[in-house]
């Protein structure tokens, strides 16, 4: 496949950036000054990833790539941040008496796995360096496993406005919702691709927690083990 294919993928990932930016616009960037600093940690570093993940192929197919390798050094510091941030939150957001038990241990053993996913997916694009076809679907499929959760809020804030606060549906059809449309773009790329690539693969068995994470917060072995593992 010639780096040409690729030339226009910077404005097809301004889509994922502009629904993280306003899925998470009330609960973050309005409250900007008066969030804590893990707050700040992650939610800078996750959009600083999407600000590499647009400049990178724009800057190789106009042919910077020394810029796309400096930009891909960068990159991994900024995916370290990501990860290991969101793991940073995992216990306060355990912690937070404001949401249900269900709410509690079903979004924590979410990001457990979007987390691992998206880590994978980049150490992934890593190791496929050399490849240009392997490395731009890694990459591209950190988009999946990050975009998610600003996608969940963006949905939820659209309901409550539409229906006034009083919406038919609620948190669990909406995680099942994105989860399928996460499977389905990911399902039409691979259709158009002629090819199930392991990065898309991946992705979209990594959206079945959206269907699973109700019930598994219901498990006493996984409330155990959140429990022991993110007690603040």
């Amino acid at each position: 496949m010639s780096i040409n294919n690729y030339k226009n993928t910077h404005l097809w990932l301004l889509i994922p950036f502009t629904i993280a930016i306003l899925g998470f616009l009330p609960s973050y960037w309005l409250k900007f000054a008066d969030v804590p600093w893990r707050q700040h940690l992650h939610g800078l570093t996750a959009t600083l990833w999407f600000v590499v993940l647009i400049a990178q192929p724009y800057l190789v197919t106009r042919g910077n790539a020394r810029k796309h390798r400096l930009f891909g050094m960068f990159a991994l510091f900024i995916a370290g941040g990501v990860v290991l941030s969101a793991l940073g939150a995992i216990p306060y957001n355990l912690a937070n008496e404001q949401m249900s038990d269900a709410a509690r241990y079903g979004l924590s053993f979410i990001d457990i796995v979007v987390i691992t996913g998206f880590a994978f997916a980049v150490l992934m694009a890593v190791k496929s360096a050399t490849s240009l076809e392997d490395h731009a679907r890694w990459m591209i499929s950190t988009v999946f496993w990050s975009i998610l959760p600003g996608l969940f809020r963006l949905v939820l804030v659209a309901l409550h406005l539409v229906f006034d606060g009083k919406s038919p549906v609620g948190p669990p059809q909406v995680l099942a919702a994105i989860g399928a449309l996460n499977i389905v773009v990911l399902g039409y790329l691979m259709f158009r691709d002629r090819r199930a690539h392991p990065a898309y693969l991946t992705a979209a068995a990594g959206s079945a927690v959206y269907f699973v994470a109700l019930p598994v917060s219901q498990m006493a072995w996984w409330r155990g083990l959140a429990d022991m593992l993110f007690t603040i």
